[in-house]
């Protein structure tokens, strides 16, 4: 895997996750060139219904913008592969995640862009621009908690493909 971008909103603020999310990141930095991108998060109003879903669809309008930027174009002009966590996406094994990680760079597509949405959640826009979702199940995480996560099964999926003992199946 060539390069893995996180996109995200809002910055950690619990010590210990920023710590662990730390760790992960200069971890990753062995397999892969990593970025994490902070956007900042929009105020949710909580008495207005339709403010609020206009929320999810203009943080995926910005995302979209930022991907379509130069920054993010491949050679030939291709974007590269976008996953977007998600409660509907499908729950992966690390297996799983180490072959689809496997494939991705196999098809010359060694650049992938993960997407964490907001407190409401990704916009049907960038949902539709998602090459795959991913889920780590039916539980409700906190942003925070969900990026850590996210950042481990990664490095998990990496180390194993490269046969370093951290992932042990039984």
């Amino acid at each position: 895997m060539k390069k893995v971008t996180l996109i995200c909103y809002g910055k950690l603020k619990t010590p210990g996750l920023s710590d662990s999310v730390a760790e992960f990141t200069k971890r990753l930095s062995r397999y892969t060139e990593f970025q994490v991108m902070e956007l900042k998060a929009r105020p949710v109003p909580e008495k207005s219904e339709s403010l609020r879903a206009q929320i999810p669809e203009k943080e995926g309008e910005e995302i979209l913008a930022l991907l379509a930027s130069p920054g993010f174009k491949q050679k030939a002009g291709r974007l590269p592969q976008i996953w977007c966590l998600d409660e509907t996406g499908l729950a992966l094994k690390t297996s799983e995640w180490a072959g689809e990680l496997e494939a991705l760079s196999d098809r010359g597509s060694g650049e992938l862009v993960l997407i964490i949405g907001g407190s409401l959640g990704l916009g049907s826009n960038i949902l539709k621009a998602a090459h795959k979702r991913v889920s780590f199940g039916p539980q409700t995480l906190s942003h925070e908690l969900a990026r850590l996560i996210l950042l481990e099964q990664v490095y998990r999926a990496l180390s194993y493909l490269e046969g370093h003992p951290y992932h042990n199946e039984g």
